[in-house]
Formats: C-alpha cells, structure tokens, sequence
C-alpha cells in the first residue's frame, strides 16, 4: 500500500534536502535499518569501510527526506552540479559529496525506490530548477512509511529565531524579547492545528536587529494554485494579499489615499507588465546600488534599456521614493512586515483563529475572512502610517 500522496504536477512544489532528524528508535526504524544495510551491502563495487560509512549517511539523509515530504505530497530538491558540492556551498554544509550523492540517486532510482526529474541550467538566461526526487510506493512499504513518518522533524525547526551574522546566539536573548513571546504563543497555539507542510514559524535576522526577515515557515514553498486548496484542520482557507507591498510602505508618508495598483500605474507609463514592474521594485529596492539592480534583473532577461525606462517611468509616477531606490531598503522594509506578521498572528492567538503567512499574504480559514481583513488594515497602519489605508487582495 502507498502511504506517499499522489506526485503533484507542479515540479515547483518542492522542498531542499536537509537535515532531519527521527525522533524515534527501536521498532519503528527497523524497516529503514534494513532497507539502508541493503543498499550499502548490495552496492555493486566493493567499498572500504569508510565509504559504506558515507554511503549509509548518504542514503539516509536522501530517504529521511524523501519519506518525510513524500507523505506531504511535495518533492525534494537536490542539486546534481558538481560545483554546488564545493566547499562553503549548502550541499557540502550537509556533509554530502557529489560522487556519493549522485550514486545515491542513481541507485535508489534504478531500484524504483524514488521517481527522479532531473534539473537543468540554463546559462544564458541565468537560471535553472535543481533535480526533483519523490518516494514510491515500494519505498512506501519497504521503510514502513507511517512508523515513522510522524515522527520526522527538520533539525533547522528547532529554533524559532535565526541570527545571522550576530556575534551571539538566539539562546541570549533574554526570555521577555518581544519577538519570543510572540513566536512562543504563537507555535504553542498553531500545535492544535494541521495544514500540509506543517512546522513552526521563525524569523530570521540577517546583520543587524533591524534587518529581520518576514516570519517563515516550510509550507510557503507551496505554489499559488496549490495554496488555493490548503486546509487547516480540514477546514477550506482564504488567502488575503497585500497589494505591492513594499511600495505602498514608501508611498504612506507622501500619498493618501494609496493608489489601487502602483505596479500598473508604472507598467502603463513603462509599456511594460505589470510582473516585470515587481520585478525591478524588488531589485531596485533590495540592492545597494543601480549595477547591482541591474546585474540581477539581466537575469530575467531585462536589458539596459528596458532597465532605465522602467527606473524613469517609477519616479515619473512616483518621484517621492527616489531616496529609496537602490539603497538597500528591501531588508528594513521585510523587517517591518514580519513584525505586522507577527502582530497579526498574535492577534489570532487571543481570537482563537489559526493565522499562516506566505510572503506578504496570509491565510485563515474562510470564516475568519472579515476578522483576518481587519487585523490586516489595523496593524499596517499600526506599523507603517496611522490614518494611511493599503490595499488587500484576496487571491
């Protein structure tokens, strides 16, 4: 019998490889001990003793994986480049080798353990998908999946506040920090609920206490249209969106009412879309100057002349964030919307209503869709501009 949900279609609906850990042992894991001695035993070239020690991390950090994103219907990810092994790169930090890796793919597929969907890179354009892997059903019952499949846990889900760069650690933080308290009600409260992806909100600060991150949490790697179909507790869900956000914080001091559509006011003047206009919005604002802006945007394809008209059509319609651009605001202005997150969330806390945040979005069930829209308007404004009204989508 397969325990793994049916492979989504959408290959965006993915996961990275990375630590887990199995919070169980004994009966449990028998199955997966069995299946690991197997594969390294079985391995068709004889292997020194330390490399069946690799090999058996190898795979068991590949089926930890698997297994657990499997049963939640999503894919792993995991790259097949030999440079992204290089010392200092993501993979080589989980103590992985490209040689051991790509065998481990290779045998686990060719022995219809795993499906795989191999990446690609595309040099021109600059981008690329990293190799998908989903389990099957006869790694469904070989590993005994629901022994253990409740009992996975992703080691980084441990800490709910991520400093990087600090010279100390989020355990010195005194127990009354604003943001603990929040998180703590928060991940205390959510434990009585379940939703697909399910793990705890955090909030990552990267150099500086001003420069945190929007809360986080795994299931916002969910796609859009995959979202639309998101229970909590079983029950249906709404999603409600902030409208171009980051623009709208710098245009609340200088503009009121906010405009319907920033984005499409700029689009018009650009003839340009309007996705193209969020794209040079979140460069120009997350960059520390107009190179770097541009730098990133040539990957998508956005040419020195495409860059300037949309840089022009931006201050034509709105001159008053030219202070903004290409100063690094993007951090500052994230920090600011993970507080609002946090505010909002907390809120949910005293209401009794389950509040998830994706981005600059966020989603309830949909009997909570008045409460979540006013809790939306009362914290930005809070936030941002007291008396000064955004604009929320529901998507």
């Amino acid at each position: 019998m397969n325990f793994f949900v049916a492979q989504p279609e959408d290959l965006e609906y993915s996961m990275p490889l990375e630590p887990m850990r199995l919070e169980v042992v004994g009966e449990q894991e028998i199955a997966l001990k069995s299946l690991l001695s197997s594969l390294v035993v079985s391995h068709p070239k004889k292997l020194t003793k330390d490399q069946r020690h690799k090999f058996r991390d190898c795979y068991r950090v590949i089926l930890l994986n698997v297994i657990y994103n499997s049963i939640r219907g999503t894919y792993t990810g995991i790259s097949l480049a030999n440079r992204a092994y290089d010392k200092g790169n993501y993979w080589h930090s989980l103590g992985l080798t490209y040689k051991f890796t790509k065998a481990a793919i290779e045998r686990l597929n060719a022995d219809g353990y795993i499906t795989v969907f191999k990446g690609f890179y595309n040099h021109v354009g600059g981008f690329g998908r990293i190799t998908r892997i989903y389990g099957t059903e006869k790694l469904s019952e070989a590993v005994e999946a629901p022994l253990i499949g409740d009992h996975l846990q992703a080691v980084d889900d441990t800490e709910v506040i991520v400093l990087k760069g600090f010279l100390y650690g989020p355990e010195e933080l005194p127990d009354n920090h604003h943001d603990l308290v929040r998180l703590r009600a928060i991940n205390t409260f959510l434990e009585g609920f379940k939703w697909p992806q399910k793990g705890p909100m955090k909030l990552v600060y990267s150099g500086g206490p001003v420069r945190g991150g929007r809360v986080f949490s795994r299931f916002q790697n969910m796609p859009r249209n995959i979202r639309a179909e998101l229970t909590i507790n079983r029950q249906p869900t709404v999603e409600l969106d902030y409208k171009s956000n980051h623009l709208m914080m710098l245009l609340a001091g200088h503009v009121d009412p906010l405009p319907n559509d920033p984005y499409t006011d700029i689009a018009l003047l650009a003839s340009t879309t309007r996705e193209k206009v969020k794209e040079f919005m979140t460069a120009s604002l997350g960059a520390d100057n107009e190179d770097t802006a541009f730098n990133a945007l040539k990957r998508r394809r956005v040419n020195r002349e495409r860059f300037n008209a949309l840089k022009e059509a931006t201050l034509t319609a709105f001159p008053s964030i030219k202070g903004a651009l290409f100063k690094d605001m993007g951090a500052m202005l994230q920090s600011l919307e993970g507080q609002i997150a946090l505010d909002i969330m907390y809120e949910g806390v005293m209401a009794d209503i389950p509040v998830l945040p994706v981005h600059d979005s966020f989603i309830t069930t949909v009997d909570h869709e008045d409460w979540l829209r006013e809790q939306m308007y009362v914290q930005w404004m809070k936030h941002v501009k007291d008396g000064v009204k955004t604009r929320i989508d529901k998507k």
